[in-house]
């Protein structure tokens, strides 16, 4: 249980060093001690080899008490993609986490999709939240939709777009994979429109729906099936995106 996770933090001096380390790691890129010969970076936290690094550790040591402390919630992680390869799995203290915070431009457009939507009802028209979320990705991109991937590297890149309109947005989506990378589920933790989806889930999460099917027919994946899960916990959605391609890994050559 995580209290009686918490209670053992307390008698663990390594897995206290580790939460402090944390807290550095959230303060403001070059605000953190030099000494603990970690660099801050953009959005704090820290991977288990850089905690391993700061604190002597072997990175599977670090891993344990890392995880240790994601079961007794003081710690959440994150995934964040770099320039190459995969999103490095992150991990930040939680106890100091606050919501994520929408651009301005975001935060105009949505407040305009909202309105559309309920003064639709209002007057009695039928409403189209999700169509209107579509539209509204559909005016930002001038230039031609590419050919749908095909191969999974392609297709993730592509799911990338919809990472990056999500962080826009004011989500922290982490991402995992299965069928081979043919499905992405992207978990949303702490919507930035959290009471206004407790109370108008199927406006709010249907505008939502709308953006992220937008941007993959913006990005040539017309045909991905786009499934949106709303509270999956109380203050997690989940995004599942499909591509009906089908990869083949492709064999190496003879010598």
């Amino acid at each position: 249980m995580p209290g009686a996770i918490r209670s053992d933090v307390q008698t663990s001096p390594m897995r206290r060093a580790v939460l402090d380390l944390l807290a550095d790691a959230g303060d403001p890129v070059g605000a953190r001690d030099a000494s603990v010969g970690t660099p801050g970076r953009e959005g704090g936290g820290l991977s288990a080899s850089e905690v391993g690094a700061a604190l002597g550790l072997h990175v599977t040591t670090a891993r344990f008490h890392l995880e240790r402390l994601v079961a007794a919630e003081l710690v959440a992680t994150v995934h964040r993609r770099g320039a190459v390869g995969r999103p490095r799995k992150i991990y930040v203290d939680a106890r100091s986490a606050r919501p994520g915070l929408a651009s301005q431009e975001a935060l105009h457009a949505f407040t305009e999709l909202l309105t559309s939507a309920w003064s639709d009802a209002a007057d009695g028209l039928p409403g189209d939240p999700e169509g209107a979320g579509e539209r509204w990705v559909r005016g930002r991109r001038e230039e031609p939709a590419p050919p749908p991937a095909s191969t999974p590297g392609g297709w993730l890149g592509k799911v990338g777009m919809a990472v990056d309109l999500l962080d826009e947005w004011g989500y922290r989506p982490e991402l995992a994979t299965s069928e081979g990378g043919r499905t992405v589920e992207l978990t949303l933790n702490d919507c930035p429109f959290l009471s206004m989806a407790r109370a108008h889930p199927e406006v709010v999460c249907a505008i939502h729906r709308g953006l992220i099917r937008g941007t993959m027919t913006a990005v040539g994946e017309e045909g991905a099936e786009v499934e949106l899960r709303p509270f999956v916990t109380d203050r997690t959605c989940s995004a599942r995106l499909t591509t009906p391609a089908t990869f083949r890994r492709e064999r190496p050559a003879r010598a």
